[in-house]
C-alpha cells in the first residue's frame, strides 16, 4: 500500500539524519544544522504523508469492499489504482457492463457544499473551504484511468466520475461539474440504473479491467 512506501521513505530520511548527526556531532554552529536539518525536514514530510494516504487507503478499501457488495458479481472494483503516469492513486474504479467510473470518495461525516470546483465544509463555526476539489480530482482521474484503457486498446471508452460522500451529506452541490452522491446504496444503484450495452459480456468487462490492471492486456 502506498502509505507504507511513504514510511520507508521517512525511516530512510530519518536514518539519514541520525548518521549525518553521528558523523558531524564534532561540527558546532551552523554548519552542523545545514547537514542535519533537510533529512529530518524531509522525514517529518513523508510521515505526514504515510498517515494521510493510510486513511485514505482505509477509506478507498472500505468503500470498494461495501460497493463490491452492492454491485454483485458482474462489476470488477479496484481499489487504489495506479495510473501509469505516476501521479497520485485513483481511490476506486468499477468497471462493469453499465460503464467504467472513478470514484472520489470523502469519508467524513459532515455537511459538504460546493460552487463549481470550489468546495467547502459546513461547520458550527462558518464555512471550512477545502484546499484541493474532490470534484477536480474525480474529474482528472477520470481522465487518467481513460487514458490507461485506451492505452490497453479500447479506444472508445468512456469513464464517468463520481463524488462520493460515504457518510457525509450535500449542501447544495447541484453546480458541480461531477455528480455527488450520498451513501454506497445510492451510488451502486445510479451505476446500475445506467444503461447497459446489450452487447457488453463478462468477458469483455474483464478485458477492461484487465488492460488496466495489465498493461500489455488487449482489446477483444
Amino acid at each position: 500500500m502506498r502509505w507504507r512506501r511513504n514510511l520507508r521513505a521517512a525511516c530512510f530520511w530519518l536514518a539519514l539524519a541520525l548518521g549525518t548527526a553521528a558523523v558531524a556531532k564534532e561540527l558546532a554552529g551552523p554548519l552542523f544544522y545545514a547537514l542535519i536539518l533537510p533529512p529530518l525536514v524531509l522525514s517529518v514530510r513523508e510521515c505526514i504523508r504515510a498517515l494521510g494516504a493510510r486513511d485514505g487507503g482505509r477509506l478507498a478499501e472500505r468503500v470498494a469492499d461495501k460497493l463490491t457488495t452492492a454491485l454483485g458479481p458482474q462489476y470488477v472494483v479496484l481499489t487504489e489504482y495506479p495510473p501509469r503516469d505516476g501521479g497520485p492513486v485513483v481511490p476506486v474504479v468499477v468497471v462493469g457492463p453499465s460503464g467504467i467510473f472513478a470514484i472520489e470518495p470523502l469519508g467524513e461525516d459532515a455537511v459538504f457544499g460546493c460552487y463549481n470546483d470550489g468546495w467547502h465544509r459546513v461547520e458550527a463555526q462558518g464555512l471550512h473551504h477545502l484546499a484541493d476539489s474532490p470534484s477536480r480530482r474525480a474529474r482528472d482521474n477520470a481522465t487518467r484511468v481513460r487514458t490507461d484503457i485506451s492505452g490497453g486498446g479500447h479506444i472508445r471508452t468512456n469513464v464517468d466520475a463520481y463524488v462520493l460522500l460515504e457518510r457525509g451529506t450535500g449542501d447544495d452541490c447541484a453546480s458541480s461539474p461531477v455528480p455527488v452522491v450520498c451513501g454506497i446504496e445510492a451510488l451502486a444503484e445510479r451505476m446500475r440504473s445506467r444503461a447497459t450495452r446489450s452487447e457488453t459480456s463478462a468477458r469483455q468487462v474483464q478485458a477492461v479491467a484487465d488492460a488496466l490492471t495489465h498493461p500489455l492486456a488487449v482489446a477483444v
